[in-house]
């Protein structure tokens, strides 16, 4: 598995995990309001393969479970997954017996006989059984989703290397501070980055520079200059973005403005070597453009 590939693979799985506690939070808000469906149930868990923990303990599994890399937090987070999935699946056989058939003992209570009483009595019994089952599953998911959570923060900041991280904590904040709320998730960015939000937005935007997404870190590096406009290495980025995005636009000669402002500005700032290599390509490229354009006119 090449490193970019293993990076992608870690960013889904945290994606899949925040997605499988905030369904799990809509379903015990479900529970409580005395809704809870079936339907809603094979959304969260199945054996089809069309839900999301299934998803989530199949991706643990391929990365974690049969690999010599796997660190002990990762190897624990599997089990976790497991056990959850393994938890969840009777909750759903519990919520399938009393939707299904609770209602359907009802049906017959008044007409049977006495023979056929002593059937809708044990019935009666096991949908007991299946409510206090269902209530206990609830609780111990309640409990295994607290854990996970905090397993899957451990995550995150295992993989703080992760180019694609910064990129996936910007733009999943809702995401995220709907598993973690607002201070949990600033905790968050403040045991990753020193300085908060304008260091999450500078590493998204080197992250999207790395691709190639040339728009989107313009955004970024623009969002940090609201916060800090003096701030030089985020005006050199904010410039270079700009140039390329405008060059793919076709803007070349407003594309050679903001390269020559970034190369102007890399003068007073250390930025690295790869970045200045490709801008002096870039205006090059740009001053080969502009003496065709001459010779043509």
């Amino acid at each position: 598995m090449t490193k970019v590939n293993l990076e992608k693979r870690q960013i889904d799985l945290i994606e899949e995990s925040v997605k499988a506690c905030e369904k799990f939070n809509y379903l015990k808000r479900l529970y409580k309001d005395g809704k809870l469906s079936f339907s809603a149930i094979e959304e969260f868990v199945d054996d089809r393969g069309k839900s999301c923990l299934f998803r989530l303990k199949e991706m643990c599994h391929d990365l974690y479970r049969n690999s010599d890399d796997a660190l002990y937090k990762e190897k624990l987070y599997d089990i976790t997954v497991g056990y959850i999935f393994h938890e969840a699946m009777k909750l759903r056989e519990n919520v399938y017996q009393l939707e299904y058939y609770r209602p359907k003992t009802f049906m017959f209570k008044d007409k049977v006989g006495e023979k056929e009483k002593k059937i809708l009595k044990e019935m009666d019994s096991l949908i007991i059984k299946a409510e206090k089952r269902l209530r206990e599953g609830i609780s111990e998911l309640r409990k295994l989703f607290k854990e996970l959570s905090q397993q899957l923060k451990d995550l995150i900041l295992l993989y703080r290397d992760n180019y694609l991280l910064p990129r996936f904590l910007l733009e999943n904040q809702r995401l995220l501070i709907s598993a973690y709320g607002r201070t949990g998730f600033k905790e968050i960015l403040k045991e990753l980055f020193q300085n908060g939000k304008s260091k999450l937005l500078y590493f998204a935007g080197l992250s999207y520079l790395s691709s190639d997404y040339y728009e989107e870190a313009r955004d970024a590096f623009k969002k940090i200059l609201n916060l800090e406009n003096l701030n030089k290495e985020a005006i050199f980025f904010y410039r270079y973005a700009c140039a390329f995005a405008l060059y793919f636009k076709g803007k070349s000669g407003e594309a050679n403005f903001c390269a020559q402002k970034a190369r102007k500005i890399a003068k007073n700032v250390n930025i690295p070597h790869s970045f200045l290599h490709k801008l002096d390509g870039l205006i090059l490229e740009l001053k080969k453009e502009q003496k065709l354009m001459k010779k043509k006119f």
